[in-house]
């Protein structure tokens, strides 16, 4: 796990420049750094520098890559990076990890290849190697990564399926940039610091983000999950960039429930335990909800020697403590629980930080609690940790799904609906929903009470997205609709904030559910697999009888990291950021009026009928903030 940076520049660039924008997420790996240096020319060799700062021996390089590292497999000096293979003929810049690497490597060997190093890295290189651009279907993990082909002269780049680990990058001037995060694109090339509208205006409206290639600064990209991006030394600097994985919608053949309930089990078990390869020790963010436990359930099956360490966030309000939930499964298998506990004052000291973090606006306060069970991971020495995010789309776990479902059956005129609305009636998850969230799945004709870009943006920028939709509404089927929430709509935000809460203490974090072997069969299996009898998750309840307590197996309450929203957003605008919705000017005034903004702040603060909800009204906030930390104008 590592932070990367690149700069191609035809003429050549200032080297200080890769060096900046490489040390400027030192956080992302503390464990050493490192930069490639490269000059055009299939003969020229590549100059690598390991942990010092010290410049090519040719002036001005035309291809550079930069390297932080945190080090996870083979934490030896072998794993520096920049790495290249014996004969210098492809050197990489890599973040992530590819779990299935042993299994990789052995197939390698026998084809001839010989290892130097006990890492993935290495496996990447001898995969390009041999299989060139088609490696990456053989690769199972999260990476980003940037490799330079010395004899096509080519950089060739990839990012995993889901887009778990980030790559953003730019052409600005006569230089193309790449990197994990987006202040060190604008730090290096100096560009304008803009904001896109079109991000700012479905983020207002709808809570997205990372919904499309497009970033919150105008000419910054990222590059989707499942793509590839190549850029030719010989052509202009213009970066192709083309699908090479896509999850498909495709009904499985017919299994019965036992043998869809064995696949459904190797699988996970299978995903858990290629994410517990680690030189270094592993934890579990610990929610007490049933993702989180069935991960650390699953982790002491496969590991049974293991002590693991929990990491948790636990709150006094009782409507969102989940404490109990914790200790029984830490109970169940002899673990060591750390709580850490996130508070109001404490999150609008941190706001700041968490922004500058982010690059982009946080959604929501939620964001708090993972970062300081992150911090609290660090503070233990566990730099990994395992959790759960990516069940409840996998596994149709949140309530709009019963619906999509319900309507589903509705359409096909199928009488099950009938018997799955009673007993969802009866033994149906209860959720911790606010308004605000529900109400961007209205169709526009009904949005316009709820329409927070109506309440407080200028005229012009609402009536340049009148016609905007936000693609969140029901689809042709159940596992469409979780396609969507894997690839555009939830999936995305919430591994934008995984990334960026974890490496920001340098914590490596690997998440189970989002294996896509895993994915692809439990969206394709039937819909009654995955919501039965009145229950949600169904499939991962049964296959997890015997491993998880029954208390968190036939829990019917669903929270994760929550946090007391309304109270913490009032003690924000009664405090500390009062003065931002009374000043009479804000740097994001092109799609936020003062005047409107106060009269909808005093509106929830005075708890008003009409009034917005927190979570709605906080995306004003975090939008201004974000302009005042990264100067955005």
């Amino acid at each position: 796990m590592c932070g990367i940076a690149g700069i191609i520049a035809r003429d050549g660039f200032d080297p200080q420049a890769l060096i900046g924008m490489t040390h400027l997420i030192s956080y992302r790996g503390p464990s050493g750094f490192g930069f490639a240096y490269a000059q055009p020319g299939a003969d020229e060799p590549v100059e690598i520098v390991h942990n010092e700062d010290r410049f090519p021996a040719k002036s001005r390089p035309v291809v550079g890559l930069g390297n932080r590292r945190l080090a996870i497999l083979d934490i030896s000096a072998a794993g520096n990076q920049p790495m290249e293979i014996a004969d210098g003929s492809y050197s990489i810049t890599f973040n992530g990890e590819i779990y299935n690497y042993k299994e990789i490597r052995a197939e390698l060997e026998r084809c001839g290849h010989r290892f130097r190093t006990g890492t993935d890295t290495e496996v990447i290189l001898r995969s390009y190697q041999e299989w060139g651009d088609e490696c990456l279907n053989r690769f199972n993990g999260m990476w980003s990564f940037a490799l330079w082909d010395r004899a096509k002269q080519r950089l060739f780049c990839a990012r995993d399926r889901f887009g778990v680990k980030p790559f953003y990058y730019a052409v600005h001037g006569n230089a193309f940039y790449f990197a994990s995060e987006i202040k060190q694109i604008l730090a290096a090339s100096a560009m304008p610091r803009i904001a896109n509208q079109q991000n700012v205006h479905h983020y207002l409206e709808w809570g997205l983000l990372d919904f499309s290639a497009e970033t919150f600064f105008q000419g910054i990209r990222q590059l989707p999950g499942g793509h590839w991006l190549k850029l030719d030394l010989s052509r202009p600097l213009t970066p192709s960039v083309e699908r090479y994985w896509e999850l498909r919608v495709e009904p499985l053949p017919e299994l019965s429930v036992e043998d869809a309930v064995e696949e459904f089990r190797s699988r996970f078990e299978s995903a858990v335990r290629l994410r517990l390869r680690s030189d270094v020790p592993v934890g579990v963010s610990l929610s007490g909800g049933l993702d989180s436990s069935a991960v650390f359930c699953q982790a002491k099956r496969v590991a049974p020697e293991t002590r693991f360490e929990t990491f948790s966030a636990s709150f006094e309000e009782k409507a969102i403590n989940e404490r109990e939930y914790v200790a029984a499964v830490i109970a169940s298998v002899a673990g060591i629980g750390h709580e850490s506990y996130p508070q109001g004052p404490a999150f609008w000291k941190a706001i700041r930080s968490l922004i500058y973090h982010q690059d982009e606006p946080i959604l929501s306060t939620g964001s708090f609690p993972q970062w300081c069970v992150m911090e609290d991971a660090k503070n233990h020495g566990v730099p990994v940790i395992l959790g759960g995010q990516g069940g409840d789309e996998t596994l149709c776990g949140y309530q709009k799904y019963r619906y999509f479902y319900f309507w589903e059956l509705l359409r096909k005129g199928d009488p099950t609906i009938f018997r799955e609305m009673m007993l969802w009636a009866r033994n149906g998850t209860s959720f911790h929903v606010s308004l605000g969230s529900a109400t961007k799945y209205l169709p526009g004709l009904l949005r316009g009470p709820f329409s927070l870009t109506e309440r407080v943006s200028p005229a012009e920028f609402c009536s340049a997205f009148q016609q905007a939709s936000s693609g969140l509404g029901a689809q042709s089927s159940l596992a469409a609709r979780q396609k969507t929430d894997l690839t555009y709509s939830s999936i995305p935000t919430l591994l934008h904030h995984e990334d960026r809460m974890s490496m920001a203490h340098s914590i490596e974090s690997r998440l189970p559910f989002l294996d896509y072997k895993l994915v692809e069969f439990a969206v394709n299996c039937a819909p009654s697999l995955k919501l039965r009898d009145g229950w949600s998750k169904w499939i991962l309840r049964d296959a997890m009888t015997g491993t998880l307590p029954e208390k968190i197996r036939l829990r019917k309450t669903k929270l994760g990291f929550d946090t007391p929203d309304r109270e913490w957003v009032r003690m924000g605008l009664s405090n500390g950021q009062r003065a931002l919705w009374e000043a009479p000017k804000l740097r994001m005034e092109r799609f936020l009026d003062p005047r409107r903004l106060s009269q909808e702040c005093q509106k929830f603060l005075h708890q008003a009928p009409t009034a917005l909800s927190s979570d709605v009204i906080f995306r004003t906030v975090s939008l201004e903030l974000w302009a005042q930390v990264h100067q955005v104008s």
